[in-house]
């Protein structure tokens, strides 16, 4: 990482590379930690929600290449 500086109305950019490093995206929340001196930007990441169906049993065909479903974002 390099350096960086704020604005006068408090904003720091975080570089695009790094962004996408850490897979941050606008409006992604963060938590300030202020440790000896030192200020954390930590990001807040919502826990996923379990989604289930009602229904007991699925064929095959249903979903040939899922993943269990998440959402949270």
């Amino acid at each position: 990482m390099g350096k960086t500086k704020i604005d006068e109305r408090g904003r720091i950019l975080i570089p695009s590379k790094e962004r996408e490093k850490l897979g941050l995206k606008a409006g992604t929340e963060f938590e300030l930690i202020e440790e000896s001196g030192v200020l954390l930007l930590k990001p807040i990441i919502p826990k996923p929600i379990k989604v289930q169906s009602k229904k007991d049993k699925w064929g095959k065909e249903a979903f040939l290449d899922a993943g269990e479903a998440t959402f949270g974002e």
